[in-house]
């Protein structure tokens, strides 16, 4: 469905802009940070602010710290008001809605079992089989 992969994929871009400006800003303390800790790190470093515009300030402020050197793309996005609120909001309903649709409350098990069949490495369906068996399991009889 096109519209489960776009909200996806919109969270996959936010947590890419959240990482970046992690790096910019110097918030990284080891080079082999991986990407989802460099996102993280991000809206740690936001997390005392209360409201998004106090949020935004804290972001400039992390940004535009005495000696720190920025590249053009990164100075070209923070002067964009709409792309900073969009990766200091909280709650981000970017990052909200590629959750949810990432990571339902509730899939039937037939649905996972048509989606297994479709899966193209055949190879992987007895192992998705098995996973699936693991998480739903058939009702024992009482």
């Amino acid at each position: 469905d096109t519209k489960i992969v776009d909200r996806i994929l919109l969270r996959h871009l936010l947590d890419l802009a959240q990482a970046k400006l992690a790096t910019a800003s110097g918030l990284l303390k080891r080079k082999n940070t991986l990407r989802v800790a460099k996102s993280l790190l991000w809206r740690e470093a936001l997390a005392s602010s209360q409201t998004n515009a106090e949020r935004l300030q804290a972001a400039h402020t992390l940004l535009n710290v005495p000696g720190l050197s920025l590249d053009a793309p990164t100075k070209d996005f923070i002067s964009s008001h709409s792309g900073m609120s969009l990766v200091v909001q909280k709650p981000s309903e970017i990052r909200e809605m590629g959750d949810i649709a990432a990571h339902p409350k509730s899939v039937p098990k037939e649905a996972y079992k048509k989606i297994i069949a479709r899966h193209t490495n055949a190879d992987n369906h007895a192992g998705l089989h098995a996973i699936l068996e693991y998480v739903h399991p058939a009702p024992q009889p009482t």
